[in-house]
């Protein structure tokens, strides 16, 4: 994000900040239109809605109150003398004619002595109204102001809420005869007018204001907020109240306002934002290709300046481009090679396949010779990845010149095979002076000095090995070894190392698992096979505890026959695992080991068994280790 901003430069900001400005006032004044036109669409809709509400809501009240006007002018009419006979005659008919009217009362001197309908009023009848004290004062005011008044909500003595419309009776005489109460039902007249709300799509609030007060008082129904907004406004004629009603449309979809401004705010969020995207791109464009060909010539310094030539080929095996040390080793004038193709560097380009089959994988090389400009050969390693850059496909070719390494292991193999040649001779002597010594030849000898010509005859033993060692690895790696492949049964050959085993007193148990009723057939060379088992049984016994058992076991699958040796041990580590089969490789590498070795063995086994067309191999197991090997299966008329 910080190399983001740190990319623009003064008048990019300066631009984006100005092109924000003028979208803003721009945005705001299409809010503004939009708004008005919305706020004229939305009093129209209120304006038609509130004319049928208010008529609705007129009507449903001031029937009720008619009727109770026409009540009172029958008590007039009759001097204040009622029976009940009549009233029972005349009050279900009014009662009848009003949906709303849940009650109408009579209180003669204020007391409410006829009640219609009586049932679920029990309790307030014989009411005697200077006794409420939440109540009479609103009734004293309206017996001495002489004018009817519709008040509400109240909470009934019986239960519930209502509107009360009480209106006080003067006889002819002007005298006081009492108040007629008619209460309307609140929850219908509030569901009606709901309903009608929710049907004109509007929202509305309803509050009044008392006789001889300026100030309207809280809202009864609705949303009180209605009346603190531009919602519109407007008075209801409704007998002995002084209401007030405000109307607000709820259809949202005319108020287009806030998703205009939205809309508009996200376009030039986006716009801007695309802008100063478009502006970093171009900046870090320029830097990244600053930085690319900083990098180039980084890179080309310093495979330039590496020993090893490194060519690249596309999928044809043209070059594409080669460094410096490619052309200097191989004795070509710069970038004279490019669109050749990479078989003229080697001596031998008809064994392009087997290269291309030896380097399968990227960690394996390829020993061969090149070929210079002057003709010349000198030794190569080659290695070859592939490579995939887009949909093309490439390879990357690194070749060593090897010469001086292939001197050097020359003149280390000459001079192992001439010490190894020179001391077997004197060896050879030593050793047989010191069995015949040992066997009695000088006569009887005392007991130290038995001892001492043991241990000589034994070292004596040891080095014979370490030659034959040393000798076997030179030989193997010459190429002079010379293998007799025949087909050999493996159990014989097998008791025979068990038996030479045996007879060097270790105290380990040694045991061949084998199918008896089968034949184990190998083609192998017979003397080189034994030599393996008795290197991996050795190997076995020396790293396995007193009194363990070593198996051997014999198994057959897919032409081949496995002789895994299992052991009792400690097992390899898993950092030894990679140099298992190297030579001169020891898991122990301190100065005083516990265990004598030169570390030849494996690597000679493995040698020899891939020489016979077998592998080596190392199997984890529980507790211990599983050396094997497999040789291919000998028919039995290849004997």
């Amino acid at each position: 994000m910080l190399g983001f901003f740190s990319l623009l430069r003064f008048w990019h900001w300066l631009l984006l900040v100005g092109l924000a400005g003028a979208a803003l006032v721009a945005t705001e004044t299409l809010v503004q239109h939009e708004q008005q036109f919305s706020r004229s669409q939305q009093l129209r809709q209120e304006v038609a809605s509130a004319g049928q509400l208010k008529a609705m809501l007129e009507s449903e009240l001031n029937i009720p109150l008619y009727l109770t006007v026409g009540l009172a002018s029958y008590i007039k009419a009759s001097g204040g003398s009622v029976n009940q006979a009549e009233l029972d005659i005349l009050l279900p008919g009014l009662v009848q004619q009003a949906k709303h009217i849940r009650n109408i009362g009579l209180a003669p001197g204020n007391r409410l002595q006829y009640l219609y309908p009586l049932a679920g009023n029990e309790r307030a009848l014989n009411l005697y109204y200077p006794d409420l004290p939440d109540q009479w004062p609103v009734i004293d005011e309206t017996i001495r102001s002489g004018q009817a008044r519709l008040t509400g909500p109240v909470r009934l003595v019986q239960g519930g809420q209502a509107f009360i419309y009480r209106l006080p009776v003067f006889v002819p005489d002007d005298s006081y005869w009492g108040i007629l109460s008619t209460v309307v039902n609140i929850e219908t007249i509030w569901s009606l007018l709901a309903a009608s709300a929710a049907e004109q799509q509007v929202t509305i609030a309803l509050r009044a204001r008392d006789p001889g007060k300026s100030d309207y008082g809280n809202s009864f129904f609705g949303e009180p907020r209605l009346f603190f907004d531009d919602s519109l406004r407007l008075d209801l004629a409704i007998r002995g109240a002084d209401w007030q009603m405000a109307i607000r449309t709820t259809d949202s979809s005319l108020d287009r306002s806030n998703l205009l401004r939205s809309s508009l705010n996200l376009t030039t969020f986006c716009l801007l934002t695309l802008l100063a995207w478009l502006f970093y791109s171009r900046q870090q464009l320029r830097q990244t290709a600053s930085e690319l060909s900083h990098s180039e010539s980084y890179l080309r310094a310093v495979t330039d300046n590496v020993l090893d030539a490194i060519v690249v080929t596309n999928d044809e095996g043209m070059i594409e481009d080669a460094n410096l040390s490619c052309y200097r080793m191989f004795g070509y004038s710069k970038n004279s090679l490019q669109g050749l193709h990479w078989s003229m560097l080697l001596a031998t380009p008809h064994s392009i396949e087997a290269i291309y089959s030896a380097t399968s994988a990227p960690e394996q090389e390829f020993e061969g010779l090149g070929l210079r400009q002057d003709s010349s050969h000198f030794n190569l390693a080659l290695s070859r990845t592939r490579l995939v850059l887009g949909q093309q496909q490439h390879q990357l070719l690194l070749i060593r010149d090897i010469t001086e390494r292939k001197r050097i292991e020359k003149l280390k193999n000459d001079f192992v095979a001439t010490v190894s040649h020179e001391l077997r001779t004197p060896l050879t002597a030593i050793n047989g002076a010191l069995g015949l010594a040992i066997g009695g030849a000088l006569g009887d000898l005392n007991r130290p000095t038995q001892k001492m010509l043991s241990m000589a005859h034994s070292s004596c033993g040891q080095l014979n090995q370490l030659i034959n060692d040393l000798l076997d690895t030179e030989r193997l790696a010459s190429g002079k070894m010379r293998f007799d492949t025949v087909a050999v049964d493996l159990v014989p050959v097998l008791e025979q190392s068990v038996t030479q085993i045996a007879a060097m007193q270790h105290q380990q148990k040694l045991v061949i698992d084998y199918d008896q009723h089968k034949a184990y057939l190998v083609m192998a060379d017979r003397g080189r096979l034994s030599q393996v088992c008795l290197n991996l049984l050795s190997n076995a016994v020396k790293f396995s505890p007193a009194n363990s058992v070593v198996t051997i076991k014999l198994t057959e699958q897919e032409q081949l026959i496995r002789v895994s040796i299992i052991d009792q041990g400690n097992g390899v580590s898993s950092e030894f695992l990679p140099q298992l089969f190297q030579r001169f490789a020891q898991a122990d590498q301190q100065d005083s080991r516990q265990y004598a070795g030169t570390g030849l063995g494996l690597a000679i086994s493995k040698a020899l068994i891939e020489q016979m067309h077998g592998q080596i191999g190392y199997q984890r197991q529980q507790q211990g280790s599983c050396f094997y090997f497999e040789l291919p299966v000998a028919q039995p008329m290849q004997r």
